[in-house]
């Protein structure tokens, strides 16, 4: 299985940073929680129609920092 990465970012469409999953050079998930509202994930198709395959307790541990990068001060 391929190695997952994450990276905070800043985009110009949200109020505050979101949490991004990346497998190689694909966008998996973002991760985010604007002002007044929880978490929320949104999951990206994978490359050419396929499906993602990753290790649970991996993608499970990123979700689990995605909480901690994006938890209010």
């Amino acid at each position: 299985m391929k190695k997952l990465e994450a990276m905070v970012t800043s985009p110009p469409d949200r109020e505050n940073v979101v949490f991004e999953v990346w497998c190689e050079n694909q966008q998996v998930a973002e991760v985010s929680k604007e002002p007044g509202q929880d978490y929320k994930i949104e999951l990206y198709a994978a490359p050419e129609g396929g499906a993602w395959h990753l290790d649970l307790n991996e993608f499970k541990s990123m979700l689990e920092d995605a909480v901690k990068a994006l938890a209010d001060p």
